[in-house]
């Protein structure tokens, strides 16, 4: 091994306390105090989170004698100085059951390298390598290991790995645990996903399923794959969601009932959530690990990294997630529909969209989305959601101004054949769909994009042959303006919507409702009791606050119907059929 090679030895040390040890030597550190840090975010999930606060203790030797090693702020050390090879050891609690941080259990071990390994500053582009230890003892069974990184050698108790660098060190997950793996091929590349935790899931039509997904997003770039190998990792849990994309593979945590079985029959809503969640993560690979914002090739993981892109890179994605399951035809158009309306939904419930741009949501996703309060729905819009939204309107008026020839599929392809090295400058979308359509897009982006004017859907969906309607949806609390905690008997308030009958009358965040007219009320039986009054009722609801009581009159008016239908117009000509064939299917 070189001797600047930094190296690393990972191992569980302690299964019941959910403790990592680590050991890491460097040759040659810097002879006036070498400096480590341990990054405070990890990419893809916008929020400091200050992984170094679950360093239990750290301590330093050279030449095996103990040497000083001093902590300047709370993610740096620095050792005393020594012109020898130094040997850090620390510990740290891996308890964090997402796909963000680190895990260690009985029944598993999982960890990001951006929350386990400490970086040597001066160092970064070194090689590094990796032993990762087995746990002396485990009861379920046999582990195996599961990441991306490269693999060197595999031992009985131990596989050793290595990373060009520490940035490619940790953008690999690893996931250690009794699980089942499955490997299948696409486009000559080979691809895995691993299951671990309790379940009962029809393999062969995962597999199937897997590789139309894959067979089509690699298609839609040309056929360029920015991995030679692909990896999802999958935690089962009784009620669980989430993922995080890397370069190649992806970290996911899903429901076991949202994974197929053999007697599942028609793919149900909640296979279709796991599906488009495969879908949009590995998406990824290509939209945001490699076309990116200008400014995250240049990450700084110890502190924010501002954009006003992500409106793009995750609202887009979240477009296609999904169009991606309807044009692989796992998804029918009343499905793929079903599901898009849901989207529109919690958007238009969102009165954030009023006050905050996408621009804005993008760049304080640190502060606003990734730390969301009470007031979140009436302050915010997410750039997830509503990207999907201005995704779509944007891909109908790409299509509509260039005469249906180009669509905003031509758009990134353009921008993944050129963009690449350089990645996008916060109006280099702009003007790509200005180069392609020939037209001035300026006053669409600026009432969409960086105002709150209301995105034209209904105009969008006609032009595809869509009939997009709003109502007031039975069995909801929306109407009347609250969202409630419905795990507690009695309804706690959890948010109060701007200029709603609820918040006209003084109901507050935490307030909870005992009684309506005077009649003892459950969460369970709270909507659809206020369902039983008309507009211009007076209701005379009774609350607990402080642990006080007190009646509040709620007079009922109708707020702006967000519930929204999506479906196939019942006559369609000819131009609009094949436009909304286009777009179903860019056929």
């Amino acid at each position: 091994m070189n001797q600047n090679t930094i190296r690393y030895t990972l191992t569980p040390k302690d299964l019941h306390a959910h403790i990592f040890q680590v050991e890491l030597t460097l040759d040659k550190p810097n002879p006036l105090g070498q400096v480590f840090s341990l990054p405070n975010w990890i990419p893809g999930s916008y929020l400091i989170r200050d992984f170094s606060k679950h360093i239990i203790s750290i301590s330093a030797q050279s030449c095996g004698k103990a040497i000083v090693i001093k902590k300047l702020d709370k993610n740096h050390w620095i050792t005393q100085p020594c012109d020898k090879n130094i040997t850090l050891k620390y510990e740290l609690y891996a308890f964090d059951l997402s796909v963000r941080c680190a895990y260690l259990s009985d029944e598993r071990a999982f960890f990001n390298g951006s929350s386990v390994f400490l970086k040597a500053l001066g160092f970064e582009d070194n090689l590094c390598e990796l032993v990762i230890n087995y746990p002396t003892s485990n009861t379920l069974g046999d582990w195996s290991c599961a990441t991306t990184l490269k693999l060197e050698s595999k031992h009985k108790d131990f596989e050793i790995y290595q990373a060009d660098s520490y940035q490619d060190l940790i953008d690999h997950p690893v996931e250690m645990a009794d699980f089942t793996r499955f490997e299948f091929e696409v486009a000559g590349v080979p691809h895995a996903m691993t299951l671990t935790g309790q379940h009962a899931t029809d393999i062969a039509r995962l597999r199937a399923d897997l590789i139309r997904i894959c067979e089509h997003h690699i298609n839609f770039f040309g056929g360029d794959t920015p991995f030679d190998e692909y990896l999802f990792l999958t935690l089962v849990r009784t009620k669980a969601y989430g993922g995080l994309e890397h370069q190649k593979s992806t970290s996911l945590i899903c429901s076991r009932k949202e994974l197929p079985t053999v007697d599942m029959g028609d793919i149900n809503k909640d296979y279709m959530r796991f599906l488009a969640l495969c879908s949009h993560e590995y998406f990824h690979a290509w939209w945001i690990k490699t076309i990116k914002p200008a400014s995250f090739h240049r990450l700084n993981l110890g502190r924010e990294n501002y954009t006003e892109q992500l409106w793009i890179f995750e609202g887009f994605t979240s477009y296609y997630d999904e169009l991606s399951l309807l044009r692989t035809q796992l998804l029918s158009p009343e499905q793929y529909l079903t599901l898009f309306a849901q989207t529109l939904t919690r958007v238009q419930k969102s009165q954030g969209r009023y006050k905050q741009s996408l621009a804005e949501s993008s760049y304080d996703a640190w502060t606003k989305f990734y730390q969301q309060d009470e007031n979140a729905p009436n302050a915010i819009v997410s750039y997830y959601t509503k990207g999907a939204l201005l995704a779509f309107v944007l891909d109908v008026e790409i299509r509509s101004r260039s005469g249906d020839t180009q669509s905003l599929d031509e758009v990134l392809k353009l921008i993944w054949d050129n963009y690449q090295d350089t990645g996008l400058e916060d109006d280099t979308l702009q003007k790509v769909v200005a180069h392609l359509t020939q037209s001035d897009f300026t006053e669409f982006f600026d009432d969409y994009l960086y105002g709150v004017v209301d995105l034209p859907l209904k105009q969008a969906f006609e032009y595809v042959g869509i009939t997009c309607e709003f109502s007031h949806q039975q069995g909801e609390l929306s109407n009347f303006g609250i969202g409630i905690d419905k795990k507690q008997e009695f309804a706690m308030i959890s948010h109060v919507l701007d200029n709603t009958c609820a918040q006209a009358a003084g109901l507050y965040v935490g307030d909870k409702i005992m009684s309506i007219d005077g009649i003892k009320v459950q969460a369970k039986d709270l909507a659809s009791t206020i369902d039983t009054y008309a507009q211009g009722s007076t209701i005379e609801v009774g609350i607990f606050r402080d642990e006080l009581s007190r009646e509040l009159s709620v007079t009922m008016v109708n707020s702006e119907p967000t519930f929204c239908t999506l479906s196939i117009a019942d006559e369609l000509t000819k131009d609009t059929l094949k436009r909304q064939r286009q777009w179903f299917y860019h056929a």
